[in-house]
């Protein structure tokens, strides 16, 4: 084995994960836990605009109640005529921040989308309220239109006319990617057997669920380039041509890495595609694009190609609010390859998607996957709380009207300090490129040589298990971090959530991270 530990592998992540946390609450410090992807922050101006209006919507409710008037307790949703009105005149008189920028929200999305006011407003209140199941159940047709121009704006894909993409709102980007795996392989697009290729290392779930009995898949991996300014280096990618990898499994920017894919391999990946493999079906996760000043992503190469998930929950601080979707082009390939199929497996699909439709040929990829996502037998109740679409579009809106783009380059500004701040005391410097800085992952071999010399890494290799460090740091001093290892990394690789803890407490755990160096290499 090499120094670095290439290709080395550890004990159950979330199982150690456990048991350093565990063991940094019985140090004695005060815990530091860079473990976690969970960042330290929540967007609240958004959060007040949802209760602000849901304050308006229960109002409302009340007043316009069929029922009775005489218990406070009923209450019907109100009609869509003169909503609009009503809200606008309630809020001019509420200076508070939640309901300005709820007054900014309803106008840009008729400035900018068109959207006719009472319409636009009616949506918003009953589904504030939940007064009804999603519909449409795949997502509430306002709603779509925002995070399609969210979707748009984060991907870095050309502005076009609406309905290029379809999308369907998740329980989050951990929901999002289990449906598209389930629905990829209960379509025979992925069968078990099949090979994929994933770019690793990546978040854990990734290289597990491809394993799991139920889908059995053979994995290729796609190795980033190690601690450099770039993601891949120029023959990675031409693994792909190879027509029996039928899918390709990429979390852009990375994760736990978190450098973002650079523009000339983006060509060479769309030049691939489009020349020797027009079927590859590539599964992105953008979870981190909004970290990236002007990132642009497969989706914006590659619309009929890629099927994307996003997730709300770092960007806006919302892990607990389980936000996300996913999106597909209006003629995405998954369609293409359905239609393709053979008698059998048309059969297969007709068995079991006939309880929706009469004509499941024509039934496009995203509405399998809506009801895959209950099974089918429930399909009629599938769909997104309409309380999170709506909360979901408020977080997009903050993102796409004028103040957000000032507030992400704030969060860019915090996380590189961030990030010097842990690397200071370890003498080394972040690798650079498209670079999100949600993530440090710490090359503590390239630390040892930076601070003691190549021979002093030579001698520690012979005698430390590098998968012993997490324990270390958190025993000693209170500190979490997650093992590179663990994510399909290398052994002597750390990753250090730097959003999820303050500049002072970076440089805490890059001071901590130095100490346990030295020892080992001191001994």
């Amino acid at each position: 084995m090499s120094a670095r530990g290439e290709g080395a592998t550890t004990r159950n992540t979330y199982e150690l994960q456990g048991a350093v946390a565990a063991a940094a609450r019985a140090s004695g410090h005060p815990v530091l836990d860079g473990g976690r992807g969970q960042p330290n922050w929540t967007v609240t101006t958004p959060r007040a605009a949802f209760f602000r209006l849901g304050e308006f919507a229960v109002g409302a409710t009340g007043a316009t109640s069929a029922i009775t008037t005489a218990d406070p307790y009923w209450g019907t949703a109100p009609a869509a005529d003169g909503l609009a009105t009503r809200l606008a005149a309630e809020l001019a008189v509420d200076p508070a921040p939640g309901a300005r920028f709820l007054v900014d929200a309803v106008q840009w999305g008729q400035d900018e989308l068109g959207f006719e006011a009472d319409a636009w407003v009616a949506e918003l209140v009953r589904g504030v309220l939940g007064a009804g199941y999603p519909a449409p159940n795949r997502i509430l047709r306002h709603v779509e239109r925002v995070l399609e121009a969210y979707l748009v704006d984060v991907a870095g894909a050309e502005p076009g006319p609406p309905g290029r993409f379809r999308l369907f709102a998740t329980e989050g980007g951990a929901a999002a990617m289990a449906y598209v795996f389930r629905t990829l392989q209960e379509n025979r697009l992925i069968r078990r057997g099949d090979r994929i290729a994933i770019a690793t290392p990546i978040f854990t779930p990734y290289l597990e669920i491809p394993l799991l009995e139920d889908f059995g898949f053979d994995v290729v991996e796609l190795r980033s380039a190690h601690n450099a300014d770039h993601r891949f280096d120029e023959h990675t990618l031409e693994a792909l041509r190879d027509p029996r990898i039928k899918a390709f499994f990429v979390v852009n920017p990375g994760n736990p890495d978190s450098r973002a894919i650079r523009p000339a391999r983006l060509a060479q990946l769309r030049d691939l595609v489009l020349r020797d493999r027009p079927d590859l079906i590539v599964v992105a996760d953008t979870a981190y694009a909004t970290f990236v000043d002007g990132f642009r992503s497969i989706l914006a190469e590659l619309p009929r190609n890629v099927i994307l998930v996003h997730s709300f929950s770092k960007n806006f601080g919302a892990t607990g609010n389980r936000l996300g979707f996913v999106a597909v082009g209006d003629d995405t390939v998954a369609d293409e390859l359905i239609a393709a199929q053979d008698d059998v497996d048309q059969e297969a699909a007709r068995r079991r998607y006939g309880s929706i439709t009469s004509d499941v040929p024509a039934l496009p990829f995203v509405s399998r996957l809506v009801a895959d996502s209950r099974e089918v037998a429930l399909h009629n109740i599938t769909g997104l709380a309409t309380p999170d679409q709506v909360q979901m579009t408020l977080f997009a809106l903050a993102h796409l009207m004028p103040e957000g783009q000032a507030q992400r380059a704030a969060i860019r500004t915090e996380l590189a300090a961030r990030h010097r701040a842990l690397l200071g005391p370890l003498e080394v410097e972040p690798p650079g490129g498209n670079d999100a800085q949600y993530y440090a992952l710490i090359d503590l071999a390239g630390v040892v040589t930076a601070c003691h010399g190549a021979d002093a890494m030579t001698a520690l290799a012979e005698r430390a298990d590098p998968g012993d460090i997490p324990m270390l740091l958190a025993r000693d001093h209170g500190v979490v971090v997650m093992p590179g290892a663990g994510f399909g990394g290398l052994t002597w690789d750390v990753r250090v959530c730097l959003a999820a803890l303050t500049l002072d407490e970076l440089a805490a755990v890059g001071s901590a991270i130095r100490a346990v160096v030295d020892r080992l290499v001191t001994g």
